[in-house]
C-alpha cells in the first residue's frame, strides 16, 4: 500500500513531533512510550513490544499544561528495522473537549 493512499484515509489532520504518552492495559502497569504523531481521532507511538490488533488500552497525554486520559484501540501494528513496533492507536472514548485539544494542537493553535 503506498503512503499516498494511507493519507487519503485519515479524516483528521496530524500533528509531527514527539510527544511522551503513557499507555496501559488490564493486568499491565502503565508505560511511557513515545507519540510521533497525533491526531483528534488517534496517536501513532513507538514502542519496545507489539500489544496486538484491537488491544484496548488506556492513554495518558499531557499537552500544552493539560493531563487528557482517553481509550484506544490497537489499528495498525508494524515492526521496524531496529526492533521496536510502530503502533496506530485509534480513540474509541475520549471527551469532546479533549479531542479539541488535540485539534487545536495539530492546527498549531
Amino acid at each position: 500500500m503506498s503512503t499516498k493512499s494511507v493519507s487519503e484515509k485519515r479524516r483528521e489532520k496530524r500533528s509531527g513531533g514527539e510527544l511522551d504518552v503513557v499507555i496501559g492495559t488490564h493486568g499491565m502497569p502503565g508505560r511511557s512510550v513515545t507519540a510521533l504523531n497525533l491526531s483528534a481521532s488517534g496517536l501513532y507511538c513507538i514502542c519496545d513490544n507489539p500489544l496486538g490488533d484491537l488491544t484496548r488500552v488506556d492513554v495518558s497525554v499531557n499537552l500544552n499544561e493539560n493531563q487528557i486520559m482517553a481509550r484506544a484501540v490497537v489499528i495498525r501494528e508494524e515492526e521496524l528495522p531496529d526492533g521496536k513496533w510502530g503502533i496506530g492507536f485509534f480513540f474509541t472514548r475520549i471527551r469532546f473537549e479533549d479531542r479539541q485539544i488535540f485539534a487545536r494542537y495539530v492546527n498549531g493553535e
